[in-house]
């Protein structure tokens, strides 16, 4: 074809040097299960191929699993849930769902990282954004887990990857209690039906590992409830918050505004004082009228008062606006003031967790746990190795003591019992998984 003189011509070609319309540069990323996940690249771009197990292919029940999960995705478009672009059947590895390929790294491995507390809580409003829209979708998840929310490097935005325990009402095949143990809700054991508030029960769990603070207790608390007792959705969540932060604001304020009718108060006191005096001129005004001997001087005391009034009620007036102007000076201050002390509070709370990090590190208990076959000779002083971190918090609390308020200290000292309390956690799973092991071993 011969295009115009004056257009934009070239020559349009299937494939050239680094660009193939078929799958190559395969990368088996991981075996989980009955699935295989594989890394290949495509048109220049780098796709997620989710394929089966032989043995797992050849059954009907997984093929099934397999196409509810595309099927779920294929109705999800959001940018924080992994984009699907279908099902095909690749060579040597079968039929696969394409998806996008999310570079970065999971939750728990991003947090190893010690990011500062407004990059976690940004993280968390995209979580629980993306986690409210696949609630509207009827979506429910099932098994929200630091392992399947993704964090990418580039721009640390949120990506909820493996919906394939995900489940909706309109969906009739393949109804049957899923979850991971350590983050699934209690009755996600024992029921089929899928219900949002088990991913609000999974979101406390995960909430828990990101050392969010204070704040957020009583929110991570109602998360956790029995069923019935807990949010029935994101939206109340963030309603909930918004609250509590209305709350903050509304207390936080309470101090400096006793301030400003304080000196409200003063202006007006003056105020009265003022017309007190203007009273008792007008007394002795009243009195000098009835002297009719000293008319004209009464006259002239008229004009002299009037003025002088005049005066006096306008230099009030001008106080009072530098009252209120000094007020509000006094207002920005204090929220500067605050603003300033929750940063070196958070501050600390990074240091803290840092130094129980290193000391944690330090022990390398968690290294020793992962490799079962060395538990025959498990170190005895195992849990005193794992209390090593909450011992460093103890002593870094008591260093700066003196240099926080008692609330601050509450604070800091929560967020690190949060963070101790997390490790010291899955230490001791670690721990129970060993012995389970060796007792299986021994018999």
């Amino acid at each position: 074809m011969i295009a115009p003189e004056d257009s934009t011509s070239g020559t349009l070609v299937d494939d050239y040097e680094g660009v193939s319309r078929e799958f190559t540069q395969f990368e088996t990323i991981a075996t989980r299960g009955h699935n295989v996940l594989t890394r290949a690249q495509r048109h220049g771009r780098w796709h997620a191929l989710k394929s089966l197990t032989p043995e797992a292919a050849e059954k009907e029940v997984y093929r099934q699993m397999q196409r509810k999960e595309m099927e779920i995705l294929m109705e999800l478009q959001h940018p924080g849930v992994e984009q699907v672009m279908g099902m095909e059947d690749v060579d040597g590895l079968g039929r696969c769902i394409v998806m996008e390929w999310v570079e970065g790294v999971t939750l728990d491995k991003w947090l190893a990282h010690q990011p500062s507390r407004s990059e976690r809580l940004r993280v968390l409003r995209q979580l629980l954004d993306a986690v409210a829209y696949v609630h509207s979708q009827g979506i429910v998840h099932r098994d929200l887990k630091p392992s399947n929310i993704m964090v990418t490097t580039s721009g640390h935005n949120v990506k909820l990857i493996d919906f394939g325990l995900a489940d909706t009402d309109s969906h009739a095949v393949l109804k049957q209690p899923a979850g991971t143990l350590s983050y699934m809700a209690p009755e996600q054991a024992t029921t089929n039906r899928p219900d949002v508030r088990n991913d609000i029960y999974s979101l406390g769990m995960v909430m828990r590992t990101m050392n969010l603070g204070r704040r957020y207790r009583r929110v991570i608390n109602r998360c956790l409830e029995p069923i019935d007792m807990r949010f029935e959705s994101v939206e109340q969540m963030l309603e909930f918050l918004h609250r509590q932060d209305g709350l903050r604001r509304y207390m936080g304020w309470g101090g400096v505004a006793a301030v400003a009718l304080g000196l409200i108060a003063v202006v007006v006191m003056q105020q009265a004082a003022l017309q007190r005096m203007s009273a008792r001129s007008d007394m002795m005004v009243d009195s000098m009228n009835r002297r009719l001997t000293q008319a004209a001087r009464l006259a002239e005391q008229r004009i002299d008062s009037s003025a002088a009034s005049t005066a006096i009620n306008m230099g009030a007036m001008n106080d009072t606006l530098r009252l209120l102007r000094e007020a509000n000076a006094l207002l920005e201050r204090r929220d500067q003031e605050r603003l300033a002390r929750q940063r070196v509070v958070d501050e600390a709370i990074d240091k803290g967790v840092a130094l129980v990090r290193e000391a944690n590190n330090a022990t390398h208990i968690s290294e020793h746990l992962d490799t079962v076959s060395r538990s025959d000779f498990m170190w005895l002083d195992t849990k005193d190795l794992i209390g090593v971190g909450r011992a460093k918090a103890h002593d870094y609390l008591h260093s700066i003591a003196g240099h926080f308020t008692t609330k601050e200290m509450g604070e800091i000292e929560y967020a690190l019992d949060e963070y101790c309390d997390s490790y010291e956690r899955r230490m001791n799973e670690k721990l129970y998984r060993v012995i389970y092991s060796r007792a299986i071993t021994r018999e």
